[in-house]
């Protein structure tokens, strides 16, 4: 791998984050059917929501090129906080440790913020992203369940 570059999304990023977010939205089941601009629109709906000085969100750049982000929303007080994680890494920067080196980022960061925990959402079938946080030291605490209709 080479040099992997994280720094906080700035302005020229943001349609990348846009991207990611989208990306990361197309891997669960319930909403990979919905078309492009359905997804936008959600995914624009989750970055209209985040506060600044509170969520905070990170591109990887590998090569000069955007490679992959890392978003974090914040809850609890600023003392001790709870960070809920998102992550997607750009399909041709896939399986290059882009993941690795985001996740070490973030969870330096959230140790540097006052993070108290760290939490995340996974489908049970997306297995690289499993492992990726198994690796990390990521357990399992609930199991969520639905019925079609």
């Amino acid at each position: 791998m080479s040099h992997l570059e994280i720094e906080q999304i700035g302005p020229d990023d943001e349609l990348f984050l846009l991207e990611m977010l989208i990306l990361s939205l197309r891997s669960l089941p319930n909403l990979a059917r919905k078309s492009q601009l359905e997804l936008e629109g959600i995914a624009r709906l989750e970055i209209g929501s985040w506060v600044a000085n509170r969520d905070y969100a990170f591109v990887a750049h590998q090569n000069f090129q955007r490679a992959g982000a890392i978003w974090l929303k914040g809850y609890g007080e600023s003392t001790a906080r709870h960070y809920e994680l998102g992550l997607a890494v750009a399909p041709t920067f896939q399986k290059q440790g882009v993941g690795t080196g985001l996740m070490e980022y973030a969870l330096q960061f959230c140790t540097n913020h006052a993070g108290s925990s760290l939490g995340l959402k996974v489908y049970p079938g997306n297995l690289p992203a499993l492992r990726l946080y198994h690796h990390f030291g990521f357990e399992e605490i609930t199991l969520e369940m639905r019925k079609k209709l």
